[in-house]
Parts: C-alpha cells; structure tokens; sequence
C-alpha cells in the first residue's frame, strides 16, 4: 500500500542492485530516496540484510546523528520490488572528486571528514560491535544536495607538479569546485559483520583492504579505520595511495608507501597466501615480501619504486594530516587506534587555511 504515498520526481542513479530515485512523501511532502532493488532473488536478499543492519542503526542512533545513513521504512512494491527508503543526501566524495578532475578537496574540508568518520566508526564499533567492511569513497556522501561553489584549488600547482604539467601552459578543465558544507554520511551496510558473525575471508573494495586482508590472517573492526586512511590521502591527493590489482604489488606498494610488514604478521599469514605471494628464507626461517624478484613484470617494478613515503606525499604544513593518517594505516591493526582514540588527536586541532 505505501507506493501510492511517494511522488518519484527524479533518477539519482543506477547500479547493480537496482536504482535509487529521489520522491516526495505525499504525507508531509518531504523529500526521500528510495533504493528500488531489482527483482533478482540474490539482491533482494542483501537488501534484506541491509535492511535490518540499517534498523538496528535506527533503533542506537534515533536522532540519526550518528554519521550513518537514516533509513526511515522498507516496504515492497506490486509485490516484486523490494524498496528502502532513506534521508535524501547528496554526492558521493568521489563523485565530487571526478566531477572536480580529481583534483583534491581543502584541508579544512578533509580535517572535518576525518573526524565525522571516526565519530561514524566510534558509533559502529562501540554501540553495534558493527564494522562496515566496505568503506570507499562511493560510500561516503555529501549530506547537502546543493550544488558546489566554485572556489580557489589551495594545491594547484603541486597537483600540476604531480601530473608533470606548468601551470601556465596547463588550462585547468573546469573550475575547482568547494561543497556547500562538509558534512557527511556512511552508506551501504549490506557486507557490515557484527563482531560476533562469520567474518568472510575478503573484505573491501582492493584498494581499501587493510594487510591482515591481504594475508588471510584474521580481521576485526579495526580493518575499517585502516580503508578511512586510504580514503583520506585519496581525497587529499585525488588518486588511489594503494593503485592496484594485484596482490604482491599491493603488498610491495604497502612496504614501500607505509613500512615493511612485521615478521609475526607474516607468519600469521594463512598458508595460501604464503605459498603464494611470501619467501621464507631457509637458513634464519625469515618471510619476506618477493620483491621485486617477483614482478609480474617491469611496470609493476617500476610502478612501486615511484612511489614516496606517505609523510612526503603531503605537502610540509599538513605534517599533522599524514601523522594522523599513518597512525590509521600502521600494519598491525592492533596498533592501531580505536576511532574514539584517533578522535583525540592533537591534527583536530589544528587550524588550516587551505
């Protein structure tokens, strides 16, 4: 019976799963999104899952301030088209950073979005013994649907360093653009493990898989906060810290960008990935990373010995962003901080003008 309650007025967008449009509730004639799943019994019943995840939120955080996404009510559709109905929001973070020629956002900007994510994560990892396992930037959106203000690029002429262009004789390709506001929201709770669940053995999009992924060797919320650091230095950089497909560069781009992985943490690593991707050396019984002996070839080589230190990829007045980010992505997860620690980092508080 709730179809005839929502107006749809436009498409947000298409995937996989179904599409999401944007609709007005009839009752009180508020805006609304509606994930509308197609009629594929698998989708369906991730959405389902999804959906009762997205209840237990509701019922921790009812004033919906939590940094999650507020789901109001489900309801299925002529019988066949399972629909979630959310708060409308706004772009994803890397929507906004392609529509921006992936050009970086302001300091000011990633300070506020870091602290919303680890107050987002304190909120799952504490309340709902929740990890979200599948944080990116396409999950991550903008709360306001107004458009951006165009706005000065504060690291243009390092981003033009970057790409090996003069600022005088490179054109921008559009205005740089500066959201509204820099307020945000987690999204897509289908994969998200309560504490006391099966953890499947791969989580994440590639990119954003923390080392004990990688390894096989066990994981736990704290996976989460090592994607926010990788999500972080890619909204500050406009380009993937960890750029690849294959599982030994990965690991070889971590030793290179981060450190080298500790011995203990690669003898926990499951016996799969051992045969495959580590060397033991016979005499002191040490593993190591094969690399660069085995390449897949000479630019996956070349590709991990261009990249710099993590410190040396910001710029040097945001030397407390990349302390804040590096304590995130430290290779043992236990050394990590919880989110309610990292929120008592001294980088909150900073004041930037950038």
């Amino acid at each position: 019976m709730n179809h005839t309650r929502y107006e749809l007025q436009c498409l947000l967008g298409d995937g996989t799963f179904g599409r999401c449009c944007l609709a007005r509730d009839t009752q009180n004639s508020n805006q609304v999104a509606i994930k509308i799943i197609r009629d594929v019994k698998r989708y369906m019943e991730n959405a389902k899952i999804e959906a009762d995840i997205l209840k237990d939120i509701r019922k921790a955080d009812p004033k919906g301030t939590s940094g999650c996404a507020v789901m109001y009510e489900t309801f299925t559709h002529e019988q066949k088209y399972y629909c979630l109905v959310f708060e409308p929001l706004g772009v994803s973070l890397y929507d906004f950073l392609k529509t921006n020629f992936f050009r970086g956002f302001w300091m000011q900007d990633l300070q506020s979005f870091s602290k919303q994510c680890m107050e987002a994560l304190k909120f799952l990892h504490e309340s709902l013994k929740l990890t979200h396992t599948d944080l990116k930037p396409e999950n991550i959106l903008l709360t306001s649907m107004l458009p951006a203000q165009p706005a000065d690029f504060p690291r243009e002429a390092e981003w033009n360093r970057r790409r090996g262009k003069s600022s005088s004789a490179w054109e921008q390709p559009t205005p740089y653009l500066r959201p509204v506001n820099s307020q945000i929201k987690l999204i897509d709770f289908g994969n998200a493990t309560y504490e006391d669940e099966h953890h499947s053995s791969i989580i994440n999009t590639r990119q954003y898989r923390g080392p004990e992924v990688l390894l096989a060797s066990g994981w736990d919320e704290r996976s989460d906060l090592w994607s926010i650091g990788c999500i972080l230095m890619e909204l500050y950089a406009g380009e993937q810290l960890f750029e690849t497909h294959e599982e030994l560069e990965h690991l070889a781009l971590m030793e290179r960008i981060i450190d080298k992985l500790p011995q203990d943490m690669l003898g926990k690593a499951s016996p799969s990935v051992r045969d495959r991707y580590l060397s033991r050396d016979n005499r002191s019984g040490t593993w190591r990373i094969p690399w660069p002996d085995k390449a897949s070839n000479a630019n996956s080589e070349r590709h991990v010995a261009s990249q710099r230190k993590l410190v040396d990829q910001v710029l040097p007045h945001h030397r407390s962003f990349a302390d804040f980010v590096g304590k995130l992505l430290r290779m043992e997860s236990n050394k990590r901080p919880s989110a309610s620690r990292a929120l008592q980092s001294s980088f909150f508080e900073d004041r930037f003008d950038d």
